[in-house]
């Protein structure tokens, strides 16, 4: 997704994460009362240190938080 397009609707990066971490971050966001949007990204696409996910070889997602009271769907 185009970084700028997510910013202008109100979307903030908040993680990138996999395995049991995505589902636990998922619950925890949701459970504040943000919405959540999730995309599959490579490693290669993180910039960040990524030897461990790309050890598990589970996907890799960046995870997008913004206010319930913001909404702009993603078209």
């Amino acid at each position: 997704m185009d970084e700028d397009r997510m910013a202008g609707e109100g979307w903030k990066l908040a993680s990138t994460t996999s395995g049991g971490d995505l589902r636990r971050i998922l619950d925890m966001y949701q459970e504040l009362g943000l919405e959540v949007y999730t995309e599959e990204v490579s490693p290669e696409e993180c910039g960040d240190c990524t030897e461990c996910f790309i050890a598990s070889g589970e996907p890799l997602y960046r995870i997008y938080t913004k206010g319930k009271n913001e909404a702009t769907d993603l078209a």
